[in-house]
């Protein structure tokens, strides 16, 4: 395994900053995560904090054994009893099968910190944890998975949503039959290895029919992770809830103070240059509320005093702020937050000391120290989750065939294939082309010139003569380009391998593809090899030839 960095320039532009130039976003955020002793400051910052560390243990041993946790899990559990253990921590929806390979490259980065830290400071205790977000009712956030098949095609199985579901959290969405299918539809697009069956059994087994998303993606997870004591937080659960209660009763009863200090940052992030990510109305708050038909809708402000409204799709419910407030106390497992309360809600529950995350995540958590503020609570270190590319080594030969690099490729466009072949084979045609181009525009601006003295009027003719041999310019560079890649069809189709398998659908392969397609392939044990291999700093995109 060959682990080499790359700078991608696809990246929000606070997140660039807080890679590379962390002193024009520090007002933004508590800590600095290229700082060590930021890290320690954090850490005895939150060893002042209290937190419900045994209804924590109790909630989450009920959980776990539900799920079957192994012991490495159940173990990390029971640490959190001790004040002097802290969480690293990582979130993100329950994706099908794991959802796309960002996710596990977020659990990753957060188990090879706890492992690194655990090394460096061995007067505390550190354990991983997921928060896994299933409060989220958008269906298509995590009902499907892409992999590329032994056709090399880039290929999708989506699972269709009940319409008697919409607005259901995905917390209380029951897995569908037609999830029975995809293991003979899997078995059919890989070639057999080794390691097929075996994957196939890990990733669909947890998917029992009539089983929860939330349930399925917790026992996956145990399973990948099962040596690494990973911990799993169902915050939907009412032990969670009830501890939340204080989080949530705070945020309504005094909204209009909380929507002002979430708008005020916002405008100081835009002033200083940059684009929020995290886009409210004066009038939301940072809640949802669950009715008594499991639908998650958003509670905003009313137009008068202390008076709230349930926001459905096509109508809108009014309810008395009392009414609200009594609902918090006495049921709170009917409010959840939205992604700006979220992380607040995380940390004021668990001892965070560092949250990973990604590049979009981090951006949105400069508009959230303002929340943080506002119910004093620390905000953690924010540490940017692992990016990688892996190249098989089928694909890692056509690279070096073509003489290509991976930053070229990674930060291509939709001319990359014709930018290519004009290169290597195409040189001196498209050359000509351009010469004649600009020795035609230069002959009909001389003619324009003229006509001005003689008869301006047919000025005009001269510049839709112009566009015309432009347009048929562009028709002949098309065809140009069509007879290269005819010419040149073994070249082109490798190419296009090459894309298919390092940016399908155009997209970074962590933001498309699922594991599923790498485990078939390599087997489990490239988990392991990940978090042995990969380096402490994730700063970087990494480009992983396996």
């Amino acid at each position: 395994m060959n682990i080499t960095p790359v700078n991608l320039s696809r990246k929000p532009p606070i997140f660039f900053d807080y890679l590379n130039h962390f002193e024009k976003v520090s007002s933004f955020y508590s800590w600095n995560p290229h700082d060590d002793s930021h890290l320690i400051a954090a850490l005895k910052e939150r060893s002042r904090c209290s937190y419900p560390r045994q209804q924590l243990v109790d909630t989450l041993l009920q959980q776990h054994r539900a799920w079957e946790a192994p012991d490495e899990s159940i173990h990390n559990i029971h640490r959190l009893n001790d004040k002097q253990t802290f969480c690293i921590v990582t979130g993100q929806q329950a994706g099908v099968l794991g959802g796309p390979l960002y996710t596990i490259y977020k659990i990753i980065t957060v188990i090879k910190l706890a492992i690194t830290l655990q090394e460096k400071y061995p007067d505390y205790h550190f354990i991983p944890v997921f928060w896994m977000e299933i409060n989220d009712n958008d269906f298509k956030e995590i009902n499907h998975i892409q992999y590329i098949t032994r056709e090399n095609e880039l290929k999708r199985l989506e699972i269709a949503e009940n319409p008697e579901d919409h607005l259901k959290p995905i917390a209380y969405r029951t897995i569908d039959a037609e999830m029975l299918r995809w293991k003979e539809i899997l078995e059919e697009d890989f070639f057999d290895t080794e390691f097929k069956e075996d994957a196939l059994n890990l990733f669909l087994d947890p998917y029992a029919q009539g089983d929860t998303y939330g349930n399925a993606f917790a026992r996956l997870l145990l399973r990948l992770f099962h040596q690494y004591g990973l911990v799993i937080l169902n915050p939907v659960d009412s032990g969670v809830t009830h501890l939340a209660q204080p989080i949530f009763h705070r945020t309504l009863s005094e909204a209009d103070v909380l929507g002002e200090h979430f708008l005020t940052r916002n405008r100081e992030i835009e002033e200083a240059g940059y684009p929020t990510q995290i886009h409210l109305r004066r009038q939301q708050t940072l809640l949802f509320f669950i009715d008594e038909h499991q639908r998650r809708v958003r509670i905003d402000k009313g137009e008068k005093e202390n008076q709230f409204h349930l926001v459905y799709s096509e109508e809108i419910h009014p309810i008395g702020k009392e009414e609200l407030l009594r609902l918090c106390e006495t049921h709170p497992e009917q409010f959840s937050p939205n992604v700006a309360l979220r992380p607040v809600l995380q940390d004021f529950l668990l001892p965070t000391v560092v949250y990973v995350a990604g590049p979009s995540e981090t951006s949105y958590f400069a508009q959230l120290g303002a929340l943080y503020d506002f119910f004093e609570i620390p905000m953690p270190v924010i540490y940017p989750r692992h990016r990688l590319t892996i190249v098989e080594k089928k694909i890692q030969r056509l690279v070096e065939k073509l003489e290509l690099d991976y930053q070229s490729i990674l930060q291509a466009d939709s001319h990359f294939i014709e930018n290519y072949l004009r290169n290597s084979s195409g040189g001196e045609l498209y050359e000509a082309l351009e010469k004649t181009d600009v020795k035609i525009v230069q002959a009909l601006e001389e003619l324009a010139e003229a006509l001005k003295k003689f008869d301006p009027t047919l000025i005009q003719s001269v510049q839709k003569t112009r566009s015309s041999i432009e347009s048929s310019l562009g028709k002949l560079n098309g065809k140009i380009t069509r007879s290269l890649e005819e010419k040149n069809k073994t070249m082109v189709n490798q190419l296009q391998r090459i894309f298919l398998h390092l940016l399908p659908g155009n997209n970074y392969q962590e933001r498309e593809l699922n594991l599923i397609y790498f485990v078939i392939k390599y087997g489990t044990d490239l988990i392991p090899q990940l978090i042995t291999a990969l380096p402490e700093d994730s700063f970087h995109h990494l480009i992983v030839e396996l």
